[in-house]
């Protein structure tokens, strides 16, 4: 591959004589019986392309063989027979015969239309405009059924066309990768990418982009990029929609057709840029909402700034590669599009973290046999207000075990959605003992994974027995539906397989997802929806379960995949303003019932300070000074440092009937030892009923103020502490792993 950076090849070596074009050798590759464009579409092996449109399948025509050769040149027949083949071959799509017949009946006009307006007749589909070759099939819908097609049909159509242009553009013709309108990792195995791209199914369009000079600047940076590896190709569809729309939409409206550089004087070029800084702030920049977030607006601006640094660094280049002389002129400004003042401003987002209780997670599981059940079979289920229902499958049972998995990990979507079809590697060191029954809750292998999101992290983590058991589920599936695919994931979509070498798409998962979500009415107990679509939760719950554990913090980091601390901590200050709004929910008191006149925070931040552990107590808290000694020893229910609240009611009366129960002993050993009653003058019963009188106090004031324990405003609709609220969910998707799923095959 060549770009105007690499150094010219040698003299001479540009072709040869006995070399094959690209159409040839794709023409010799297509077997007899797909080498012309007529097919009894439902015999096999031509049904497996075919959809099943009926009218192409009435009884009397049934067996027929239906004719799609176009009134055009035999390269144009061939072409449409090699698309065929290549669409069953390589399990690209399936074809609706009806837009076939549609496009065969297209093509004599817009021959023609390309023959006017070029002078020169056209010798393959590749040299056809799909824009036109679109606008001649709706006014062939037009005077064959006197009306326009619809927006579905004018989708359909289009869809065909572009899929068929793209794909004999790219192979059967010797043009450049980047030459082509769209990319698509799909259709052109050419075009850079990492071994596991996430985004394969996204494509870049820079078909429609106008003006002129800026597709053309694009194709020159977008391409550079990938060719060095700049950008992700996540990051060049992002940049190419963004751009193509925004900024071309600025330039063609504000009259700036000609000129890529706009402006040569710093002063007009800035005024104009600020000017497109308001465009990007107005409600005409902004499609789903009322106006473009401050966010995406700086996003946009340092995605501008980026392409015209990079076409300065690269002018000479990018004069030859697009073909504009203009690029040699730019100058310093251009690299400073905004003043400092006007800069694009990155703020860190501080999204608040959310996650699945345990009992939110417990009821969203039952919901994983509706998705994994087949459209014919019934789930019941049992709703939280007790009322049963009866719901449909969803036929996929894959999107459940990806969710499921997503649960037992932690891992982001698209670190399932790649796993290897075989991701599961053996712990050095550790051999099951022979004759053992496997345990669900044990380490038993490492799972490899695809990390495509940061670099210079080891991909694999422990799994349990669990994880096993679903991913030898998921290959026995793969092996029972698909007998004669080598694949190279587990997860594939749901049609067009492409031969198990790309997996499934998040697209794909999120939509199924989407029609489980509104099966359903779970809700929290704040009342907001329960959504299966929100997958990151379940990564959320599962580090805040570990860190809640006791997990050690680099330990967590390296399970979650993070390169830098700072990314863990965000899990690790989340658990501590919510234990301590937990801690100030409650009103402390003292010893015999007292009020405590230190604040609430000020009690927190004494026991919290040098990590006093010994502060802790077991029904309440120390208020001694960190620095003082306790010489109290086992007297803290008469202490004046003594602090307590409702949380620890049931310790309280734990004790008291404790301490009842050990005078009752201690009165009966003495009876026994020494013949006599052991008096109440006794010390030891005296200091023992001096803590049974505090406890009385203490549990009677603790009881009466129960239902009113909030130590301040705004506290009392607060979360409950997360080591109450994700406790065992971890287990409890153990346990749905654990059980015989519906739709398990």
């Amino acid at each position: 591959m060549t770009t105007p950076m690499d150094p010219p090849p040698p003299r001479g070596a540009a072709s040869s004589p006995v070399a094959v074009s690209s159409w040839q050798s794709q023409w010799a590759r297509v077997p007899g019986q797909w080498r012309k464009p007529v097919y009894p579409i439902d015999t096999a092996p031509f049904q497996e392309v075919f959809l099943r449109n009926q009218f192409y399948l009435r009884g009397n025509r049934a067996g027929a063989a239906h004719d799609f050769t176009p009134a055009a040149p035999p390269r144009f027949a061939e072409e449409i027979a090699w698309w065929v083949w290549w669409c069953w071959d390589q399990q690209l799509r399936k074809i609706e015969p009806s837009l076939l017949a549609w496009l065969v009946r297209t093509l004599p006009a817009a021959i023609s239309e390309h023959t006017t307006r070029t002078g020169a007749a056209p010798t393959s589909i590749a040299e056809l405009d799909p824009t036109e070759l679109i606008r001649q099939a709706a006014l062939s819908f037009q005077r064959r059924n006197n009306r326009l097609p619809s927006p579905g049909s004018r989708r359909n159509i289009s869809h065909l066309i572009e899929h068929l242009h793209l794909n004999v553009s790219v192979s059967c013709t010797d043009t450049p990768w980047w030459a082509h309108d769209i990319w698509d990792l799909r259709a052109d195995p050419r075009i850079p990418q990492r071994p596991h791209e996430p985004c394969h199914d996204q494509t870049v369009r820079l078909r429609g982009i106008t003006p002129d000079w800026l597709r053309e600047g694009l194709r020159f940076w977008l391409r550079s990029a990938l060719t060095y590896d700049l950008l992700t190709w996540s990051s060049v569809v992002d940049r190419a929609r963004n751009l193509g729309s925004q900024l071309g939409h600025f330039a063609t409206t504000a009259g700036h057709l000609q000129d890529p550089l706009i402006s040569t004087d710093p002063d007009q070029l800035r005024t104009v840029f600020l000017d497109y800084l308001d465009y990007l702030r107005s409600p005409q920049a902004a499609t789903h909402s009322e106006r473009l977030t401050s966010d995406t607006v700086a996003s946009l601006q340092a995605q501008t700034q980026s392409f015209y640094t990079f076409m300065h660094d690269h002018a000479a280049e990018a004069a030859t590669a697009t073909a504009t002389a203009r690029w040699r002129d730019i100058t310093l400004t251009h690299t400073a599009l905004w003043s400092p003042i006007n800069a694009p401003k990155h703020r860190r987002r501080a999204r608040e973290l959310t996650w699945h209780s345990t009992a939110d997670l417990q009821r969203m599981l039952a919901y994983l046999d509706v998705l994994a059940a087949e459209p014919k079979q019934k789930v019941v289920l049992t709703g939280p207000d007790g009322d049963l229902s009866v719901l449909a499958g969803l036929g996929d049972p894959q999107a459940a075990r990806i969710w499921l998995l997503q649960a037992l990990t932690g891992r982001r979507a698209s670190e399932i959605l790649m796993l290897d079809y075989d991701p599961l590697e053996a712990i050095p060191g550790q051999d099951r003992p022979v004759g053992t029954e496997p345990d669900n809750g044990a380490f038993v292998a490492r799972l490899r994974y695809q990390q495509t999101k940061v670099d210079g992290i080891v991909p694999t983590i422990l799994v349990e027995q669990a994880i096993v058991d679903i991913i030898g589920e998921q290959q026995r599936w793969l092996t029972t539906k698909y007998p004669q695919l080598q694949s190279k994931y587990l997860f594939l979509g749901l049609k067009n397989q492409h031969r198990g070498q790309r997996p499934r798409s998040y697209t794909t998962y999120r939509a199924m997802l989407d029609k489980l979500d509104k099966c359903h009415t779970l809700t929290d107990s704040a009342g907001r929806a329960l959504r299966f679509t929100q997958t990151h939760r379940l990564r959320h719950t599962r580090a805040t379960e570990l860190l809640n554990d006791g997990v050690p913090f680099h330990v967590v980091q390296r399970y979650l995949g993070h390169k830098s601390p700072e990314m863990t901590a965000r899990y690790a200050a989340t658990l501590a303003a919510t234990a301590e709004a937990e801690f100030l929910k409650h009103k402390k008191i003292g010893a015999h019932g007292a009020d405590i006149d230190i604040t609430p925070h000020d009690i927190y931040e004494m026991t919290q300070l040098a990590a006093r552990t010994d502060r802790v107590l077991p029904n309440g808290v120390c208020l001694l000074p960190p620095l003082k000694q306790c010489d109290k020893g086992n007297a803290c229910l008469g202490c004046g440092h003594f602090a307590t609240d409702t949380t620890h009611l049931d310790e309280l009366r734990a004790q008291l009937a404790a301490t009842e129960a050990l005078i009752a002993t201690r009165r009966d050993q003495y009876r026994q030892r020494a013949g006599r009653e052991l008096g109440d003058d006794n010390i030891w019963i005296i200091e023992r009923h001096r803590e049974i009188d505090s406890l009385h106090a203490i549990i009677d004031r603790l009881a009466a103020t129960a239902d009113n324990s909030v130590a301040g405003p705004g506290t009392g609709k607060r979360l409950p502490l997360l080591q109450i609220q994700t406790r065992g969910a971890h287990q409890s998707a153990l346990d749905k792993a654990s059980r015989p799923r519906t739709g398990e095959q």
